[in-house]
């Protein structure tokens, strides 16, 4: 979900770009459940103490194949970090970048899948630990 501050967010104004995490429950009260433990997981591993510390990150499913858990950008030069943990685990990935646009709606970005991490790095430990119960594998 974008976030949006001071003025934007009292006068809804900003850009009309499409969101990369909507933050909406899935309907399923097991899977919200899941997926709320591995979104404050994420923020301690991934986001607490760093540039992107908003105490707090977004997530949503896609589809049902994949969850999407990070900060999207909302403004010019706002950084983006999202973790994807798709269905098919090696193709659960790390996407960060920089909006280059007004309102966070052209990004430039760097995708790094999961193949191309160490065998012990904590993005791989992370995605082993949260894929089964996400995807209901075990």
């Amino acid at each position: 979900m974008k976030r949006r501050i001071g003025c934007a967010l009292h006068t809804h104004l900003g850009g009309n770009g499409i969101e990369l995490m909507d933050g909406k429950s899935t309907g399923k009260k097991e899977l919200d459940k899941i997926i709320n433990a591995c979104s404050k997981e994420a923020y301690e591993l991934f986001f607490k103490n760093t540039k992107l510390d908003y105490e707090g990150v977004d997530a949503s499913m896609k589809e049902g194949y994949e969850v999407r858990i990070g900060i999207e950008p909302s403004y010019m030069y706002d950084e983006l970090k999202m973790l994807c943990i798709h269905e098919d685990k090696k193709a659960s990935r790390l996407i960060t970048g920089i909006a280059f646009d007004v309102w966070g709606t052209g990004i430039r970005s760097t995708t790094k899948m999961y193949k191309d991490y160490k065998y012990k790095s904590k993005f791989i430990k992370f995605i082993d630990k949260w894929h089964d119960k996400i995807f209901n594998k075990k």
